[in-house]
């Protein structure tokens, strides 16, 4: 069967620094070595450094990346017979990610229902989102014939686990170890080292000071005051745990599925009820 990468791509309007790091995605890797390639995102000017435009020039299709886009390629590239991975770049919420209505700024969701009511069954090998909360949808992706798929548990920080997840996944690695392969100190560091930073601004909005910020990584009440007025719900707060080991338990990357498929694996699919069956 011809396979085919399907890239969803869109944060919103964030700040200048959050959108030049999130352009530099190395985001061509989603792209590069499918037989079909498709890339939902906007045409964002981040500047010299923006690597995501050689993934726009590689696809086959750049489009829109709208709720109705979304839904319009997953049932094309059904319909086409291609095996499809699904890449999501978006913020989420439970059981829901953020798009566009079609203009840059004017943000939309799609939803778990929606995909549910909207999208045939599908030949899905294997979804990964950086996403927040993206486990809350990896059911909706099994139902809709998902082989495997992988979201954060909770707040992900630790979006930059694409690169090393993406090269492993190409490299013939099972989908499980590459997921988990990719979640390395190297990783957390810089997310960890822009807390204190975050902490440090946002000090009055959590009653905290200069010197309290430098802690938040630490096991204390100043950590677990700054996480979960700023970052996570308080029911999402491991006590006893550090803010950093409450960082690595929120962006955990729960996986669902088959997570021994590989890009070499040779699947097949069922309908059963109008639905995809794996």
């Amino acid at each position: 069967m011809p396979t085919a990468s399907l890239t969803f791509f869109y944060f919103g309007e964030d700040s200048y620094l959050r959108t030049l790091a999130q352009e530099t995605v190395a985001l061509h890797h989603a792209v590069e070595g499918y037989d079909r390639a498709i890339v939902l995102k906007h045409d964002t000017d981040a500047g010299p450094f923006e690597m995501s435009k050689r993934a726009e020039e590689a696809a086959d299709v750049v489009d829109l990346p709208t709720r109705a886009n979304l839904v319009k390629y997953l049932n094309e590239l059904a319909g086409s017979g291609h095996v499809t991975d699904l890449f999501i770049f978006s913020h989420g919420l439970s059981g829901r990610f953020l798009c566009s209505n079609g203009t840059f700024g004017d943000n939309g969701w799609v939803t778990d229902r929606y995909l549910q009511n909207s999208v045939l069954p599908l030949h899905l090998r294997a979804v990964w989102g950086c996403n927040c909360y993206g486990s809350s949808m990896n059911p909706t992706w099994m139902q809709l014939g998902a082989k495997v798929c992988a979201g954060a548990r909770y707040v992900n920080f630790y979006p930059t686990r694409w690169a090393g997840f993406i090269k492993r996944w190409k490299d013939g690695e099972r989908f499980g170890a590459a997921v988990y392969r990719s979640d390395t100190a190297l990783v957390h560091s810089p997310a960890q080292a822009f807390m204190l930073a975050d902490a440090a601004t946002r000090a009055k909005a959590w009653d905290g000071g200069a010197l309290e910020a430098l802690a938040v990584l630490g096991k204390n009440p100043s950590a677990e005051r700054y996480f979960t007025r700023c970052w996570i719900e308080p029911d999402e707060w491991q006590a006893g745990k550090s803010g950093k080991q409450n960082m690595n338990h929120s962006s955990k990357m729960v996986i669902m599925g088959e997570r021994t498929t590989t890009v070499n694996t040779r699947l097949s699919w069922m309908v059963h009820q109008g639905r995809v069956m794996p």
